[in-house]
């Protein structure tokens, strides 16, 4: 199996303030290794900076 290249990961926007999940980063304060997936992230996922839950992220092109 082939690893992604950079260019093959999202980037996923909190609607309701701008905060952005990196899959390329993810978010090692949180336990969520960088390269984990919007997909793989736990359905219980909020937002660090307003709460929002992970439905309130849409994917945005960069």
């Amino acid at each position: 199996m082939l690893a992604a290249s950079p260019a093959d990961f999202k980037v996923w926007a909190c609607v309701l303030c701008g905060f952005l999940y990196s899959e390329a980063e993810g978010l090692p304060d949180m336990g969520i290794a960088p390269g984990t997936r919007w997909a793989d992230v736990p359905d219980s996922f909020v937002c660090p900076d307003c709460s929002a839950t992970k439905v309130d992220f849409e994917m945005i092109e960069i």
